[in-house]
């Protein structure tokens, strides 16, 4: 699994928050922040949008890992009370390139943290792991398959 180093720009985000497990029911956050991205006029033309794991399930107890659904915007947006705007700092990121379903998502993210998958000359960084869904997004209907850039925070080692 090679893991190419790439830098996440620095950007606005307006985003939905699910504290709880990491898994299904993240795909119902997605439907309800699509809905609301729709109804805010964020969907066309197509944009990016960011997952982004605020908590290794591997350190936070599953019910209190939380997970933000988010688009980029612009300054002045009002949100409303569904949704909230963050500042994300950008940052180099590790990232591989998934293709697979929900189930196999959290395996992908497993293997990524396993020695040797870093490239040499750096290490993991103390900042969220980013999910990136490109403009041409979609799941396979058939399989259930999607694509995602999976990147994990680095910094260089000193």
């Amino acid at each position: 699994m090679p893991l190419e180093i790439r830098q996440l720009p620095p950007m606005r985000l307006a985003y939905m928050r699910q504290t709880g497990p990491y898994g299904p029911s993240l795909t119902q956050l997605w439907d309800r922040f699509g809905r609301w991205c729709e109804a805010h006029g964020l969907s066309e033309p197509r944009p990016k949008f960011y997952g982004i794991s605020l908590d290794n399930p591997a350190c936070t107890p599953p019910a209190q890992c939380r997970y933000d659904a988010c688009v980029q915007v612009g300054v002045g947006l009002r949100t409303g009370t569904e949704a909230l705007v963050q500042d994300f700092p950008g940052g180099d990121y590790a990232c591989f390139q998934f293709v697979g379903t929900g189930p196999e998502i959290g395996a992908a993210w497993a293997r990524m943290t396993a020695p040797g998958q870093i490239p040499a000359g750096w290490e993991v960084a103390a900042r969220p792991a980013v999910e990136v869904y490109d403009e041409h997004f979609a799941v396979n209907p058939a399989t259930g398959a999607f694509p995602c850039w999976l990147c994990l925070a680095v910094q260089r080692v000193a």
